[in-house]
C-alpha cells in the first residue's frame, strides 16, 4: 500500500509542477517524468492494474465531454476539411508508423501508436491497452509535441506572412 501511495504522491507533485510551470500537457507529462525518475533510482513505483481501467474510465469520460450539440450541428460546416485530415493523416500515419517499424525494429504497435496524430495522453492510455510499449509512445508523442509546439508557430507566421 505504501508504495501506491509513494508513487501517486510522487506523481501527484510532478504533475503540479507541469502545471505551475506551464508544460504544455504539464499533468501528465509532469507526472509521468517524476514517477520515472522516481522508480528509476528506487525501482518502488507502482500502481495496480484497476488504476489503469478507472484511468482511462476517467479520460474516456473527458474526451466524451467535448462533444455537445453545436459541435455535432457545426459539421456541416468542415465536413469536406474533415475528410481530407482523417484520411491524409490516418493514410500518413500508418505509412510513418511502418517505416519505423521496418528502420527501427520497434514492434508494429509501438511504432503505429507513436506514429498517431492523437494526443499524447489519449495515445498512451490506448497504446498500453493493445499491449504497445506504452514509455516509448509517450516518449516520442513528448519529443512530436514539444517540437510541434515550438518550431510550427514560427512556421505559420513565416507563411502566413508571404502567402498572407
Amino acid at each position: 500500500m505504501d508504495r501506491i501511495i509513494y508513487t501517486l504522491l510522487v506523481g501527484a507533485i510532478g504533475g503540479y509542477l507541469g502545471i505551475k510551470f506551464k508544460i504544455p500537457a504539464g499533468a501528465m507529462i509532469g507526472s509521468m517524468a517524476f514517477v520515472a525518475i522516481f522508480n528509476i533510482f528506487t525501482s518502488s513505483g507502482y500502481v495496480p492494474a484497476n488504476f489503469k481501467i478507472i484511468a482511462q474510465i476517467v479520460i474516456g469520460a473527458m474526451i466524451g465531454l467535448n462533444f455537445t450539440m453545436d459541435s455535432i450541428l457545426g459539421l456541416k460546416k468542415i465536413i469536406v476539411p474533415a475528410i481530407v485530415l482523417v484520411i491524409g493523416l490516418t493514410t500518413l500515419s500508418i505509412i510513418l508508423g511502418l517505416i519505423i517499424h521496418k528502420v527501427t525494429g520497434l514492434d508494429l504497435k509501438t511504432a503505429l501508436f507513436s506514429a498517431a496524430p492523437g494526443g499524447l495522453t489519449d495515445m498512451t492510455i490506448m497504446s498500453e491497452s493493445f499491449g504497445a510499449q506504452s514509455n516509448i509512445v509517450a516518449l516520442l508523442h513528448l519529443i512530436r509535441l514539444t517540437t510541434v509546439l515550438t518550431i510550427l508557430p514560427i512556421v505559420i507566421k513565416v507563411l502566413t506572412e508571404k502567402l498572407g
